[in-house]
């Protein structure tokens, strides 16, 4: 009996760690895009639902971003996706939550694109003095949390910011890890403060939530350092070192693998995801820095190789358990592209993102799509 309940207790518990690893993509556009019209397809031409699609191919987590107050965007920077605001995250979330899915948070706190060199203070808090702006972050982050909550869209991973590499909320909490790395510094102390803040309002409203800290890789020897100064702050509970990964404006697969050898090395209590990836199918990413083309050409096949080799790496960190791909949703077919005729007038973005999971003239799933699964080694099926 004794050796019967401890085989019991070994696959409960082995069904349990399998059950912790995650792939899937940041759909944050998908309700616009279904709303413009957008037809989504398989790769043999069948329309499908692109959330119960994602599901049948063995992705198991989306991401969702969310910015305080999208109107005082630039009409700019609301054609390149920044439309998010808590009812639309609302109504997202729950149909990722119904769907039987994992669903990752991403504060943006901004009302506009974060990332390093750009973390704008919400305009309604700009007037506000550092312990007041402490204070509202966590009155803001419950208040989305518990409406999240009561229309059935609990999130299971919570972003307490995005790419903070450089800190959050401009001037006040901007950092500098190159520079001064002392805890008396004032723009660590108000970042970190806003960051506890953050997670304490987190667990208040959702204690079973795990915390991502999300950071990218322009700079990445100072990833490491930058986790290493914030364990000084011991207020920054978090559970996941969230990066972004592009091998367009980062480089080769070989960057990426010495940060996360040198994260599990000195965090190893940290799980690691990469809550941002992609690569182009047919050209590079807009605004491209490393050319890889040489061995991952921009075409189906590249795309193709370059998940392949990614999963490949992944795999080989024990600590890594989540990969997403950015804005695999975006295609024109339907909007743009209508029964062969291309009218851009109909568009409501800014030219093409090239990093996407579908045909943008024909709405046909790629082939990396289907590739992303193997991150999981089979685990989709067990889950």
């Amino acid at each position: 009996m004794k050796r019967i309940l401890l085989l019991i207790l070994v696959g409960v518990l082995t069904l349990s760690a399998l059950a912790q690893k995650f792939v899937g993509g940041d759909i944050s556009m998908l309700k616009e895009f279904i709303n413009k019209g957008a037809v989504y397809k398989d790769k043999d031409g069948n329309i499908v639902e692109p959330i119960t699609f994602f599901k049948q191919q063995g992705w198991n987590a989306m991401r969702v971003r969310l910015f305080v107050d999208p109107t005082r965007a630039t009409e700019k920077e609301k054609r390149e996706g920044v439309i998010q605001d808590l009812a639309y995250v609302k109504a997202l979330g729950k149909r990722i939550k119904d769907a039987g899915l994992n669903f990752m948070l991403d504060f943006h706190y901004s009302d506009t694109w974060t990332h390093p060199g750009q973390h704008a203070t919400p305009n309604a808090w700009s007037n506000m003095t550092i312990a007041e702006k402490t204070a509202q972050i966590a009155l803001y982050t419950k208040e989305c949390l518990e409406e999240l909550k009561a229309a059935g869209a609990t999130p299971d991973i919570i972003q307490t910011g995005n790419e903070i590499s450089d800190g959050m909320l401009y001037p006040s909490g901007r950092v500098s890890v190159g520079g001064s790395t002392s805890t008396g510094d004032a723009s660590w102390t108000n970042f970190a403060g806003y960051l506890a803040s953050a997670i304490k309002a987190c667990k208040e409203v959702c204690p079973n939530a795990k915390i991502a800290i999300h950071t990218e890789l322009h700079a990445p020897n100072n990833v490491p350092k930058f986790y290493n100064i914030l364990a000084q702050y011991p207020d920054v509970k978090f559970d996941i070192i969230g990066l972004s990964y592009y091998p367009d404006y980062h480089g080769e697969l070989s960057v990426l693998d010495n940060v996360l050898t040198t994260l599990e090395c000195q965090h190893p209590d940290k799980k690691i995801m990469i809550v941002e990836t992609g690569y182009g199918f047919k050209w590079q990413i807009s605004g491209a820095t490393k050319n890889l083309t040489g061995t991952y050409p921009t075409t189906e096949e590249g795309q193709k190789k370059f998940t392949i080799d990614l999963i490949k790496l992944l795999n080989q960190h024990q600590n890594v358990n989540g990969l997403y791909w950015w804005y695999p949703e975006y295609t024109l077919n339907n909007i743009v592209f209508v029964n062969g005729n291309e009218d851009w007038n109909k568009n409501f973005t800014n030219g093409y993102w090239n990093g996407a999971l579908f045909q943008y003239n024909t709405g046909k799933a790629l082939p990396a799509l289907y590739e992303l699964p193997t991150f999981l080694n089979g685990e989709a099926s067990i889950h």
